[in-house]
């Protein structure tokens, strides 16, 4: 059967976000125990390092450790287990995103999506291009289609994220997506904002590993590349909640 975990394939830790808080939220929205860790990858901006801050101020409150040869942090917090998986978020020439899960920066933002994808698939990473509002439209969407075409779904998924609200907008690319059989990741992709720390883990996916769980990268990698692993968790954002923070993204 395998043990099932919670995860969110899509999270920032902004320097807004207070650690405490958003380790919290992460294990009340995602759940998390010694058999069944709940999950989290941190797709970092440019200067950003996620993993260091959690190292250097869980410390006050939890514990934490290095698993996964320095990919993930492991944190304990009364009794709950997070794991944090370290992950980049590039900005293409092309005016996409790129995720790089399971990797750190290794190249500047301004490259092309496939220069991008290939860099992340030599780190051992997981490359990922989320939706986001009006950034698959237009020249930008048919980068995408492009990317879908030639690129195979073992080195490639797709993110869907919590701010497309339960009414739509429908995503043509994520329903070719789909029928290709790439991977719908489905994560929060939280703003940098303060309400939204409360946000990580509410929007996801429960995976499935094998009977040993999740204990190295490449067996969530694994778990990730295949789709009938996958089962969405949480829920979209209503409408309301989704327009006042698709508003707030313009500033952001």
């Amino acid at each position: 059967m395998g043990i099932r975990c919670r995860i969110d394939p899509h999270a920032h830790l902004y320097d807004s976000f207070s650690t405490r808080e958003w380790c919290h939220a992460a294990i009340r929205n995602l759940g998390g125990s010694a058999e069944a860790p709940a999950i989290v990858i941190t797709v970092d901006r440019v200067g950003q390092d996620s993993l260091s801050r959690l190292r250097r101020e869980v410390t006050a409150f939890g514990d934490v450790s290095d698993i996964w040869e320095g990919k993930a942090c492991a944190l304990s917090l009364d009794g709950n287990e997070l794991i944090v998986v370290q992950g980049t978020q590039y900005v293409t020439s092309e005016r996409v995103e790129v995720l790089a899960l399971g990797a750190q920066r290794a190249a500047p933002d301004g490259m092309t999506a496939a220069e991008y994808v290939s860099i992340i698939t030599e780190q051992g990473g997981l490359s990922c291009l989320p939706w986001s509002p009006g950034k698959w439209l237009g020249g930008r969407g048919k980068v995408v289609r492009r990317m879908l075409d030639e690129t195979p779904p073992t080195i490639v998924t797709v993110g869907d994220i919590s701010i497309r609200s339960r009414l739509g907008p429908p995503s043509t690319l994520l329903s070719y997506a789909k029928e290709k059989g790439f991977s719908v990741l489905k994560g929060t992709d939280p703003l940098p904002r303060v309400e939204d720390e409360r946000l990580v883990g509410s929007f996801g996916l429960e995976v499935v590993g094998g009977d040993e769980g999740f204990a190295s990268w490449e067996n969530l990698k694994r778990a990730l590349l295949s789709p009938s692993a996958l089962q969405p968790w949480g829920h979209r954002n209503s409408l309301p909640v989704a327009a006042r923070r698709f508003l707030a993204s313009l500033a952001a």
